[in-house]
């Protein structure tokens, strides 16, 4: 039997971890008066991010570096730990780390020297998708809440699921782009776990219709599921290879040398030169799967297109890296208490842009016009037929969510 962390013991009394990859151990972590991160002896391919490539030279900073800053614990997580631990005090960054662990989005591992985190033995995807949510998400967080490393608003948790072929559970998914059931057996090592919040009314389901647009487009996504109530969005992670092995992935605040507190501080061009720079060979490809996510953002109204929804993914920094799959998308319009702006500027304006401006901002990346038109059809396509299949299901008519989301897409000056 796994022993539980003991949080008495090393609760804020963590002053030095051991960051790990799939090649090994890269180096230690420590926190002095500054954050200090020494490499080993170590290759390239043990590189812990694009921004940080192996050296002898220390490397130091004030705060906790962005790499590692990503895998903290943010948002609802955040909260909750801190509720928890509330006896015990605000808990320091290193001691977040080390909660995290392996269980955070990414290919690194924080341990302390000489030991491991627990391991879970997992959930089954069914129950997640079958039973009432609420009861079924608590449980989740007091399960994992304070082993698991995700950042957002939104209450989620990263949650291992149980290797079964039982995992077979035919949904909306299957019903909308004519999957056969077999779709929902890949075995999943992780999946994140996304509940609805009282703040934003259907959001779960809200997220399910934006992402089975893009799937339905031909973007690449993540395998992605509803539960039966409409209440929980359940997402495969896209950061790990079929066999379950570990990939890089590193957000666009990491990239571009900001923080999560900047994620809303830039422009969609910054993106688009920070894609150039990381994709390297591979630059064509990830340049137009940028401009699809945008312009899927664009058309949806989707206002939290922020740096910390776009990301690079490489199986090791010295190897080919690629866009991270289309993730995080929502229909931020249907709240009025959100602004109605887009999270970044394009074109210098945070205003959705016209189908002139979006051509352009496409054309800037080196995407042709007739293929970015192509682009902005399948979007409306693939909408179409989404909100054609969610009339006949009951999850969507609760606080006329597809209505809602169709008064908004209306008003999108690029259709």
């Amino acid at each position: 039997m796994v022993e539980p962390f003991d949080l008495e013991k090393w609760f804020n009394q963590i002053h030095q971890l051991e960051i790990h990859t799939p090649q090994g151990l890269s180096g230690t972590l420590t926190k002095e008066s500054r954050y200090v991160f020494n490499y080993n002896q170590v290759a390239d391919e043990a590189a812990i991010s694009l921004v940080m490539p192996v050296r002898q030279e220390s490397y130091t900073h004030g705060d906790l570096m962005s790499v590692f800053a990503m895998n903290r614990p943010e948002g609802y997580l955040r909260y909750i730990i801190e509720e928890r631990l509330r006896r015990m005090g605000a808990p320091s960054d290193m001691f977040l780390l080390y909660l995290a662990g392996s269980n955070q989005i990414g290919r690194l591992q924080y341990v302390l020297p000489g030991e491991m985190p627990p391991q879970n033995s997992g959930e089954q995807l069914e129950a997640l998708l079958s039973q009432p949510s609420a009861a079924v998400f608590k449980r989740l967080v007091d399960q994992y809440a304070l082993g698991s490393g995700i950042s957002g608003v939104q209450p989620k948790a990263l949650v291992p699921i149980a290797r079964s072929a039982n995992n077979t559970h035919t949904n909306f998914t299957e019903q909308l782009l004519e999957l056969p059931a077999e779709h929902a057996a890949v075995p999943l090592k992780t999946v994140i776990v996304k509940a609805e919040g009282d703040d934003y009314p259907g959001l779960a389901c809200n997220e399910f219709f934006c992402m089975s647009v893009a799937k339905e487009a031909g973007f690449t996504v993540p395998d992605f599921w509803l539960s039966d109530d409409g209440l929980l969005f359940i997402m495969s992670r896209f950061d790990r290879k079929p066999d379950g092995a570990a990939l890089g992935f590193e957000d666009m605040a990491v990239l571009t040398g900001r923080t999560a507190n900047q994620k809303y501080e830039g422009s969609y061009e910054m993106i688009a030169k920070a894609v150039e720079v990381f994709a390297g060979e591979n630059s064509v490809l990830a340049l137009r799967k940028l401009f699809e996510r945008v312009a899927l953002s664009c058309f949806l109204r989707d206002g939290d297109a922020h740096l910390k929804n776009f990301g690079m993914v490489y199986e090791n920094p010295a190897l080919a890296r690629s866009l991270a799959p289309v993730y995080d998308v929502v229909c931020t319009d249907i709240y009025p208490e959100l602004d109605g702006k887009m999270a970044l500027k394009l074109n210098r304006s945070k205003s959705y842009p016209t189908t002139i401006e979006l051509i352009d901002y496409a054309q800037r990346l080196g995407v042709a016009k007739a293929d970015a038109m192509q682009v902005l059809q399948r979007i409306e396509n693939a909408y179409y037929k989404v909100v054609d299949v969610c009339k006949s299901d009951i999850r969507f008519q609760r606080n006329n969510l597809l209505t809602r989301i169709q008064e908004a897409v209306k008003a999108t000056p690029c259709r």
